[in-house]
Formats: C-alpha cells, sequence, structure tokens
C-alpha cells in the first residue's frame, strides 16, 4: 500500500536532488545546502553525471545508479529537462517528486500538454506530483527542506509553531510565513503546490489535520472547484478539532481571470465554498495579514465560552474605537453588573470610567498598581469571556506595564489579548514571546478574538 503524500513529503527517510548544483547559491543547490544546514537524517543523494559528489552528497549520473529507494525527489532541472527527469524517477519507483519549475499549464494551452505528459508518466509510476511552478515543501520538525526560497533561510533561532501552512500560491505562502514570523510565530509544515495537477492543498491540508503535532491548519488556494474534497477536509479538521483557517482567491470576475493566469486555476461557486466553510465551523479570511493573526489567536490554545468581550483601556478614544471593531466582529460589549463596577471604581481615578470597556486612563502610568488591580477584577468577573488590554506607546513605564500583564495572563483562563499601539514595538515582542496575543491595532486583535470566539462555540456544538 502506497504511504501518504504528507508523509513521502514531510516525513520521508530519503531524498534525491534531481540536478543538484555544487553552488548552494544557485537555485539548483539550495534544497542540498537546506537539507545539510537544518538537520535532515535521512538518506540524501544528488544526480549531476558532472561529479561525484555535490556539496558532500554522492551524486549519480543516473538514478538507476542510486543504492537504495527514494521516497521524495526534487527536480531542479529546467522546464525542458523536466519530462525526463519525471519518467526516470517515476521508473525508479520514487514516492513523491517536487517540480520546481515554470512553464507548463500557467501559460495557457500551449503548456497543457506538457503538464498532462507530466502527470501521466507519473500516475503510470504511481508516484505523487507536487507542482509544477511551486517552490516546494519543509517540515523544520524533520529538517526536509525541499524547497529554493529564501525565505526560510533565516539566520538564529527560528520560531517553530504546531501550524500547518499550505499555500497554492508561493509568494502568499512565504508572505503568511514572515507575517507570521514578526507574530512570533513559526510553522511546523509547509507546502506550495503551485498548479497543482496531482497534489493539492485540500489533499495535504486533509492529511495534516491528522498528524498530532498540529494544532492549527492554515490554507490558501486558487482551485475551488471541488466541493467534495473540500467538504472531506472540513470533516477531518471538525473530527481532529483543528481550526482551520483558509483563504481563497478569485472571488470576483477580474480576480478569477487572474488566478487562471496564475496556475490555470478555476475559481468555482463561491457562494458554495463559503456556506460549506461556515457549516463546518472553520475560518475564512481575506488577507495574509488575517491568516497570521488567525494563526496568533489559535495557537494561543485558549477557547472562550461566550461572545462577552471586557475591554480594558488607557484611552477612552481607542476603547470605543476597539467596541465598534468589536461589535462588528461577532462579540458583545456590555457594561457589568452594578457590584463589580463599584469594585473597579474603587480603583480607579474619578475621571475614569467603569463603563465597559474600563478606562484606566494614563494614570496608570504613573501607578501600575491601577492596571494590575483591575485586571484582578476582570480575572474573577462572571460576565467575562474573553479580555482585550487596549495600550499605546508608554515606552516609558512599559517594563512595569509588561510584566503586570504577564503576571495576569496566566492567571485569566479565558481568551486574553492586547492591543499595543505605536511606541517602539518593544514591548510587543515582549509580549508575544510570553505567548501573549498581541497586535498593533485593537481592530486587528478584536477581528482575530471574533474568529476564536465563533470557533470555539461552534466546536462546543459539535
Amino acid at each position: 500500500m502506497s504511504r501518504p503524500v504528507a508523509e513521502l513529503l514531510f516525513r520521508p527517510e530519503s531524498v534525491l536532488v534531481y540536478g543538484a548544483s555544487s553552488d548552494p547559491d544557485k537555485l539548483s543547490g539550495r534544497p542540498l545546502d537546506y537539507l545539510k544546514k537544518y538537520g535532515y537524517r535521512g538518506r540524501i543523494y544528488a544526480i549531476n553525471p558532472r561529479h561525484r559528489e555535490v556539496q558532500g552528497v554522492p551524486a549519480y549520473s543516473d538514478i538507476a545508479d542510486v543504492p537504495g529507494p527514494v521516497d521524495l525527489a526534487i527536480i531542479v532541472v529546467p522546464a525542458a529537462s523536466v519530462e525526463t527527469a519525471v519518467q526516470r524517477c517515476a521508473e525508479a519507483g520514487v514516492g513523491a517528486a517536487i517540480i520546481f519549475a515554470s512553464g507548463f499549464s500557467e501559460i495557457g494551452e500551449a503548456g497543457q500538454p506538457a503538464q498532462q505528459r507530466l502527470l501521466d508518466l507519473a500516475r503510470r509510476g504511481g508516484m505523487r506530483l507536487v507542482g509544477p511552478n511551486c517552490l516546494g515543501t519543509f517540515s523544520a520538525a524533520h529538517g526536509a527542506f525541499a524547497t529554493f526560497s529564501t525565505a526560510f533561510d533565516t539566520e538564529g533561532e527560528r520560531p517553530e509553531s504546531p501550524v500547518a501552512l499550505v499555500s497554492q500560491s508561493g509568494a502568499v505562502g512565504t508572505f503568511t510565513y514572515s507575517t507570521m514570523n514578526a507574530l512570533g510565530l513559526g510553522v511546523r509544515y509547509f507546502a506550495n503546490t503551485g498548479n497543482q495537477p496531482d497534489v493539492t492543498v485540500i489533499e495535504l491540508l486533509t492529511e495534516l489535520a491528522a498528524l498530532s503535532d498540529v494544532d492549527v491548519l492554515l490554507g490558501h488556494f486558487e482551485d475551488g472547484d471541488d466541493l467534495p474534497a473540500l467538504e472531506k477536509l472540513l470533516s477531518a479538521a471538525q473530527e481532529h478539532h483543528k481550526p482551520l483557517v483558509l483563504l481563497k482567491s478569485g472571488l470576483t470576475p477580474a480576480g478569477a481571470r487572474a488566478i487562471g493566469a496564475h496556475t490555470a486555476s478555476t475559481a468555482g461557486d463561491d457562494d458554495a465554498f463559503s456556506h460549506a466553510v461556515a457549516e463546518h465551523g472553520a475560518v475564512r479570511v481575506e488577507s495574509m495579514e488575517e491568516m497570521a493573526d488567525a494563526a496568533l489567536a489559535f495557537t494561543s490554545g485558549r477557547r472562550a465560552a461566550g461572545r462577552r468581550l471586557t475591554i480594558v483601556t488607557l484611552s477612552g478614544g481607542a476603547g470605543a474605537l476597539a467596541t465598534d471593531a468589536a461589535v462588528r466582529a461577532g462579540l458583545v460589549v456590555e457594561p457589568w453588573h452594578p457590584a463589580d463596577r463599584e469594585r473597579v471604581g474603587e480603583l480607579l481615578p474619578y475621571f475614569g470610567s467603569t463603563a465597559n470597556p474600563i478606562d484606566v486612563t494614563g494614570s496608570m502610568i504613573n501607578d501600575i498598581g491601577i492596571l494590575e488591580k483591575t485586571l484582578r477584577v476582570v480575572r474573577d468577573n462572571d460576565e467575562t469571556d474573553a479580555v482585550l488590554v487596549v495600550l499605546g506607546n508608554a515606552d516609558r513605564g512599559a517594563e512595569e506595564i509588561v510584566a503586570t500583564l504577564k503576571a495576569a495572563y496566566p492567571e485569566t483562563g479565558k481568551p486574553f489579548f492586547v492591543a499595543w499601539t505605536g511606541g517602539s514595538g518593544r514591548p510587543r515582542e515582549q509580549l508575544l514571546a510570553a505567548g501573549i496575543p498581541t497586535f498593533t491595532d485593537p481592530r486587528r486583535a478584536v477581528r482575530s478574538l471574533g474568529r476564536l470566539v465563533t470557533y470555539s462555540l461552534s466546536a462546543e456544538k459539535k
């Protein structure tokens, strides 16, 4: 029985780079460099008829000479040589192959026959295809970096989170990845499927949903024709209790034309797509930033019992903006019971507000106890399902504020988000490093919080 394609891509026992270069700075040399650099422990082979060794890896003239089975082939040759490479790999019994080269169905009718030949050759040999027109895959957990993208080649420690990100567009995937990095998040499994005549975003996410080291699933795709496959993915995410966040292109006639030119995809029925996503409790977003923000919300691991939000703010104006955004995101912002309002009122300056939002005013910068004690009352309030703290600038008192929030977060078992606008950005980094979902703007925070709450309540009903 053939192995699942996700296993071949993300946990291969052997990897072959077909057309590997000895120069690690070249596109055709990067996969070998990455496999060694990031700790891949399986067997590595190279195909290069001019060398016996490439970057310290045994090189062979033909795949028939490779001493052992190959789970994954990374085909780095130009488009004109891809067909031969696919044929040789399929004949040799390779499990799956990744094709970087472009110039196939995405260029229109002229490229479709060549792509179909690749698919026919692969199927004849029982080999799965990722691409063409893709930048590959990686598994941070296993060091299997089968990609040429420089977006993942970072200096220093790479953040890793229990997130799987699969994107039909390479740029959308890498842009989302970088946006997540800025939020202190990483990705455990990544794939870009390109033209996806064989392996699709939906198929990979469906298999990844079953992995125990994945908590959140992120997907971008352009091809929306296969509703039965989508239903299977949505059901798998539900079955395994994994939040599924989807970003789909081609919502307008102009957008549909654009994806046709990009990956030769068909957008499909957007209303049917939206209905299926909503019915299964998945999350649909409209931008790469929203997808990264949703990942930050869901990786917190916290779920909400209801929609009631308490906002604590040092600015009445910012609190009002946050309230409007929260209501639009499906949250409820209502005044507390009089007894609890009285408890808060004893802590605030006379010009503060005990209404929800609770305005602790800028006085908290000089007296951090105001914020600390207010958050204790919020923690114990039984009319609060989630908390948002709205801050800004305040670099001068940031150290005490950050310490107060870090102390309050573990004591508050409910979703607890922070919006910190302006300033140096250092406090946000410190809060993110402490695992506290922190955003640059209240709107981003409540939008993500609203999605977390909606998912929580939907999952509770199942």
